[in-house]
């Protein structure tokens, strides 16, 4: 005999939480393939135009909302001004803006220079001023479009070439993910490529370096070293950047999953200074190694000038004291080997 098996009928409760969720998966599946679809057919092209987008004043109500939000949530502070008297901003001017450090989020970036960029400033017009951002950035939703608004573009080196070839400031983090997950709260500690392309880039169109520093961007999170250690080895297995911070209240977590604990420590300091620029000379198609060296010394000397002015006032002490580190191509550059580049 065949055993007789009865399903018991779903409460009206438990009915009605399976449609909810049947109905929040239907639209979820929706949202995610149009949205796959609106990055195909627009995003897709915009990464990599030449060209801002979007309507000015929605970049700078949204970018604006995050920049009053970091400078009430952080001790913020900025040298725009100073740097706009002393003529480094003007019409016609073009930089190679060069910003350090990474961070766990670049949350200088985020909070304080997209909006600069987006309201074209200091001393700018619209469409004068681009930043070049890791494209994963730009296929994440909501953010991929803030960050494009703000005029963010593909970081590879053919969108690089051509926003140059425009007459447009680019801003770079050189430091990339290697800085991203060595990030830590007790040391400066500044990566760069083995192939300085931001160099070889600023030689070929003749565009002078402007080095920023964010001082505080280091500090904006404890940085235990199991979550070094555990970000490295991530690094290293996956090639992706930081997933896991300790946040709010000494809680680990993850952008993974954005959430309200991921917010940098209340009332961290945040203090980002211009230096000067670093004119290299004529441009040259196809630089020697030599000269991208000689300017990579040039760069390395003017990044320890405005980091050696500022860093008293703007790092905690025992910081300040321990001094800049660079690394390149997997050594790192002591103030007597830079003295011979």
């Amino acid at each position: 005999e065949r055993a007789c098996v009865t399903r018991a009928m779903p409460s009206p409760a438990e009915a009605a939480a399976q449609a909810v969720a049947s109905r929040a998966l239907r639209v979820a599946v929706l949202g995610l393939g149009g949205w796959a679809a609106w990055y195909m057919l627009v995003l897709k092209r915009v990464m990599k135009s030449t060209k801002p987008w979007g309507p000015r004043w929605l970049a700078v109500a949204l970018s604006g909302a995050l920049y009053r939000f970091g400078s009430w949530w952080l001790k913020y502070s900025d040298n725009c001004e100073e740097s706009l008297k002393s003529g480094i901003w003007g019409p016609g001017k073009q930089y190679i803006f060069v910003w350090h450090p990474h961070g766990n989020f670049t949350i200088s970036a985020l909070y304080f220079v997209s909006h600069w960029w987006a309201k074209n400033y200091p001393g700018g017009v619209r469409g004068d001023r681009y930043v070049c951002v890791a494209p994963l950035l730009l296929r994440i939703p909501f953010l991929a479009e803030l960050l494009m608004l703000c005029h963010a573009r593909s970081q590879d080196r053919q969108t690089f070439d051509a926003l140059l070839a425009t007459g447009a400031t680019v801003a770079v983090q050189p430091g990339g993910l290697a800085e991203q997950v060595s990030t830590d709260e007790t040391t400066e500690h500044m990566f760069f490529p083995g192939n300085l392309g931001f160099i070889r880039l600023a030689l070929k169109h003749g565009v002078p370096l402007l080095p920023c520093y964010a001082f505080g961007e280091n500090q904006l999170y404890h940085t235990p070293n199991w979550i070094r250690k555990l970000n490295g080895w991530l690094y290293r297995t996956l090639k992706c950047g930081s997933l896991v911070v300790q946040g709010q209240g000494g809680i680990p977590t993850s952008p993974v999953l954005p959430n309200p604990l991921m917010l940098p420590i209340f009332r961290s300091g945040m203090h980002i200074r211009i230096g000067e620029p670093v004119h290299l000379g004529p441009k040259e198609e196809n630089p020697s190694e030599q000269r991208v060296q000689q300017a990579f010394k040039l760069y390395l000397d003017a990044l320890h000038k405005v980091f050696n002015k500022y860093k008293d006032q703007c790092l905690p002490k025992e910081v300040a004291a321990r001094g800049l580190v660079v690394e390149y191509r997997g050594r790192k550059v002591t103030d007597e080997i830079r003295s011979r580049m």
